[in-house]
């Protein structure tokens, strides 16, 4: 993803070398010369970050919330009321010089500007001057750097605006995703309720006790009557004795 970054200079010569010096990060170079320009390319782009909320971090911090919320009791929330947390092609960093014209200095348009859009803050901007001490001395929340630049120390600069963004992003990615994860999975289903015993149960259990306690009668072989034995024979001996 590359990040859009407007340029207010009416230098043609130090617009190039300011790109040459920012050539390898992922920006996306748009300029003007004069600061009705900018406005008009302001109205055109958009801002990138999205303030509407109380603030980027505590939307953010509430769609979490509400994802971890639904993952751990299983139960939905209410859907969060609040856009992306930042808008694709807008323009997220302003370099603005001091002096690009003499009705309205560089800090006048930063102001105008962020009373204007809603989504700008000062720390949306870096100032640029010719002479640190013609800026006036308030604590701004941008950064001011004297000319000639430095490779370096406007690289610097700029990464410290660039990491910001690029974290945003990824949290926004990552509430998606989660988003999206939590969608496709199956929700937890609850175990049936248990069914109160009544009169009949207990019957059924007393005659099942019951059953258990009461001894089966033993199967009874039938006993086999033992023969005698006939006398006949001996009696026929005993009458040939006799005879004899």
């Amino acid at each position: 993803m590359t990040f859009k970054v407007l340029i207010i200079e009416d230098n043609h010569s130090f617009i190039d070398s300011l790109k040459v010096m920012l050539r390898d990060l992922p920006l996306d170079f748009t300029h003007a010369f004069r600061y009705a320009d900018a406005l008009a390319l302001l109205e055109k782009n958009g801002v990138f970050y999205n303030k509407q909320a109380d603030g980027a971090a505590d939307l953010a911090a509430e769609q979490a919330e509400a994802i971890i919320d639904a993952a751990t009791t299983g139960k939905k929330r209410g859907a969060v009321a609040a856009p992306k947390l930042f808008n694709d092609g807008g323009i997220f960093l302003i370099i603005v010089e001091q002096n690009t014209e003499t009705s309205m200095k560089g800090t006048d348009f930063v102001g105008h500007a962020v009373r204007k859009f809603p989504g700008l803050s000062e720390s949306d901007f870096i100032l640029l001057t010719h002479r640190l001490e013609l800026v006036p001395a308030k604590n701004f929340a941008f950064p001011v750097l004297e000319k000639p630049l430095r490779a370096p120390q406007i690289r610097q600069a700029v990464a410290v605006k660039l990491k910001a963004a690029q974290d945003l992003v990824d949290s926004q990615n990552r509430a998606e995703a989660q988003k999206t994860e939590r969608a496709e999975k199956p929700a937890p289903t609850e175990p049936a309720p248990t069914r109160k015993k009544g009169l009949r149960d207990l019957l059924k259990m007393t005659r099942k006790s019951d059953e258990e306690i009461t001894p089966k009668p033993e199967d009874k072989k039938p006993v086999k009557k033992t023969r005698k034995a006939a006398p006949a024979k001996i009696a026929k001996k005993t009458t040939k004795a006799k005879a004899k």
